[in-house]
């Protein structure tokens, strides 16, 4: 007969066994969400935000042929009350334009950078894009945003983001719904 000279007990077994135990309940807790690409929020939000960006940059603002280059008249007019002749929406609010849901509010800006290179809310003047901050963008001028004031942080919110070019100039659409 030969003795017993395994060093494991019981006790180390079920100790091992505990600590994989909490190292899996651990993965399938946190790693998920360190692996999401998008902010917490509703899968409706996200989904929204993306189809509301793609919409905007690949045809309802220019020609589809030429997607992500926008035309001035046009996105001007999406953000103003009027539609231009030509262009790819109706409606005269951004909910409406974007058929986003009624129980969701969005918000859409144009954002680039004329004169520096830090990204700015840009407004039309009447002739050519400038940045709001520019003394090019007067009090009468066309700020390019639209839609519900974003919530200051009390409402989770979720944004896409889509690089287009305007007037020769790249600049960013940016979607918040929430």
């Amino acid at each position: 007969m030969r003795p017993r000279d395994r060093g494991q007990t019981t006790l180390d077994f079920a100790f091992g066994i505990g600590l994989f135990v909490l190292v899996l309940a651990f993965a399938f807790t946190f790693v998920p969400g360190m692996l999401q690409p998008f902010e917490q929020g509703t899968d409706a939000e996200t989904v929204g935000a993306n189809r509301a960006a793609d919409t905007l940059a690949e045809g309802m603002l220019g020609d589809p042929a030429t997607p992500y280059v926008l035309e001035t008249a046009c996105t001007v007019g999406f953000f103003d009350a009027g539609v231009p002749a030509g262009c790819n929406y109706d409606g005269t609010t951004a909910t409406d334009r974007l058929a986003i849901g009624p129980f969701q509010d969005v918000n859409v800006t144009l954002e680039g950078s004329i004169s520096g290179s830090t990204y700015q809310l840009l407004c039309w003047n009447g002739t050519a894009l400038a940045e709001v901050e520019s003394p090019d963008c007067g009090a009468g001028d066309r700020r390019l945003a639209t839609g519900e004031p974003i919530p200051d942080g009390a409402v989770p919110t979720v944004s896409a983001r889509r690089v287009v070019s305007i007037e020769g100039t790249t600049a960013v659409i940016r979607v918040v719904v929430w």
